[in-house]
């Protein structure tokens, strides 16, 4: 009742008001798509945008803050896929992340993510093997590739601004420092940074320590 009256007197009864509103509101929310993901336990902070729930399998304990976009994309324009996105158990999300799938995303237990994270595992476009998209052609009309896997190891730590390109792979145990773009694979039990990310300490288990890659 203490924290009700500071609350009150801090910031007025328009704010108390309103955050109680938006509390009874997200505790509604959550409860429906915990019942939809068939968990236990859930909470997706305001303004989210979620699609293709049928192909997701989450974790029990998921926490997300505001406008996490989680998207397993069934149909772009004449496109239809089949993604599937696994999340693990008691997976921290923070502000405005995005993971999206038109094949296979996993996210292992005990993950924590930063702000401004993307994950994916497509481009719109092709880049790289056989066939190659025309720059003559929009960007928004380029065909989604599908064919490619991302999987995040459990216990990794994604620093703010990460983003995990399609067909990455990040180790368990592993840091991406903020802001660095994960390309390929990243070894278990290390920390990587930078554009792409490469290894710049990796975790001595007889020393108990982080020492520098020579």
């Amino acid at each position: 009742m203490n924290r009700f009256w500071q609350f009150l007197k801090e910031n007025g009864f328009y704010m108390l008001g309103t955050t109680l509103t938006e509390q009874w509101t997200s505790l509604v929310r959550n409860h429906q798509i915990a019942r939809r993901l068939g968990v236990n336990k859930i909470h997706i902070g305001p303004r989210a945008h979620l699609r293709g729930l049928s192909s997701i399998e989450m974790g029990e304990d998921f926490r997300a803050g505001d406008e996490l976009w989680l998207e397993a994309i069934t149909k772009y324009d004449e496109q239809v896929f089949s993604p599937r996105i696994v999340i693990g158990q008691h997976v921290r999300i923070s502000h405005f992340v995005h993971i999206a799938a038109t094949n296979f995303v996993e996210i292992g237990d005990h993950v924590l993510m930063g702000s401004k994270v993307m994950i994916t595992d497509h481009n719109h476009g092709q880049y790289s093997g056989e066939q190659h998209s025309s720059p003559h052609i929009a960007p928004p009309l380029r065909l989604l590739d599908h064919a490619r896997r991302t999987v995040i190891g459990r216990n990794v730590w994604l620093g703010d601004g990460v983003v995990v390109t399609a067909g990455a792979s990040i180790g368990e145990g592993s840091v991406i420092g903020a802001n660095s773009v994960v390309l390929g694979g990243i070894p278990p039990f290390v920390i990587a940074a930078g554009i792409p990310a490469t290894v710049r300490k990796t975790f001595n288990f007889d020393t108990g320590k982080w020492c520098n890659v020579q």
